[in-house]
């Protein structure tokens, strides 16, 4: 397996179940941090993670999400959330694509009678029919034609989770970024990424942050050097963001070989630092928020 002993591999897929145990445990008591800091009204923009790369949003006190999810989706044996009762909030809701660890169907569906706005890709429809979201509060997306909630500007586009196998295959799905403005405020989601390359995405111009969904090549998260480093950083210096905010860390749906952890946050934030990249790289965790 690419230079990896099948010892190794046992031992490092022994210590991910370890870690996912221990996640399940600290779940519930995370989850109500999380959403009673959501919730308690401030003027400060800010962003909590609920999983790897779910993310829960105060703007302006204006509650919404992208990709909601609760760690019960991904691992059964963690404790169900009160999900309707504590997302309640929520103003609107974009979606991205439709892998496991980015469409929650349960927490869809719980959240069905409330008021809240859906924004459907129009290749998602199908896989969200069982939720009984109402249509008249979905709203499907065109490729950069923009949208507005609330004083809050965002312009979907194309994303770029497509990747070329080994035997000249495309493999992926379709999936949908966004660019977020807000106060003159500039959030850029470009989403689970495959193909790095900039030249494939409008040109935004610059942003002040930049969300990057960790992905340095399939079945390589064991390698002492991950084959797609390089370009990953390049990818993201393309973007012309003032900051960096590295997420999709510790999806313990994964497999070990295909999961990114904190050492690999580390090796991007020194990949940046020794190409001189001028501005910060902030991992965020599960349960964690930063200041937009």
């Amino acid at each position: 397996m690419r230079g990896i002993t099948m010892d190794r591999l046992s031992e490092k897929q022994k210590q991910l179940d370890r870690r996912r145990i221990e996640a399940v445990k600290l779940y519930p008591a995370l989850w109500s941090k999380l959403i009673a800091q959501w919730k308690t009204p401030d003027p400060e923009d800010r962003v909590w993670l609920t999983y790897s790369a779910n993310y829960l949003f105060r703007t302006n006190n204006i509650h919404w999400a992208i990709d909601p999810l609760t760690l019960h989706w991904r691992i059964k044996d963690a404790p169900a959330v009160h999900v309707a009762q504590d997302l309640s909030l929520l103003s609107f809701v974009l979606l991205t694509h439709e892998h496991q660890d980015h469409l929650d169907l349960d927490a869809l569906s719980a959240l069905r009678d409330l008021p809240i706005k859906w924004v459907v890709p129009e290749f998602i429809l199908s896989k969200i029919e069982s939720t009984g979201l109402r249509r008249e509060n979905i709203i499907v997306p065109t490729a950069l034609t923009r949208i507005e909630f609330d004083r809050i500007h965002i312009l979907p586009f194309n994303g770029l989770h497509w990747e070329t196998s080994p035997e000249g295959d495309l493999k992926g799905v379709p999936a949908m970024g966004y660019l977020i403005e807000c106060d003159g405020k500039r959030w850029l989601f470009p989403g689970d990424t495959r193909a790095y390359d900039a030249s494939q995405l409008p040109a935004f111009g610059s942003v002040d942050t930049v969300f990057a969904h960790l992905w340095l090549g399939r079945s390589s998260a064991l390698l002492d050097e991950p084959p797609l480093l390089d370009s990953f950083c390049r990818f993201f210096l393309d973007l012309h963001p003032r900051r960096l905010i590295l997420t999709h860390l510790n999806e313990f749906g994964r497999a070990a070989n295909d999961l990114w952890n904190e050492s690999h946050a580390q090796l991007i934030c020194s990949a940046f630092s020794r190409i001189s990249a001028q501005f910060s790289v902030t991992p965020l965790l599960m349960g964690n928020s930063v200041v937009l």
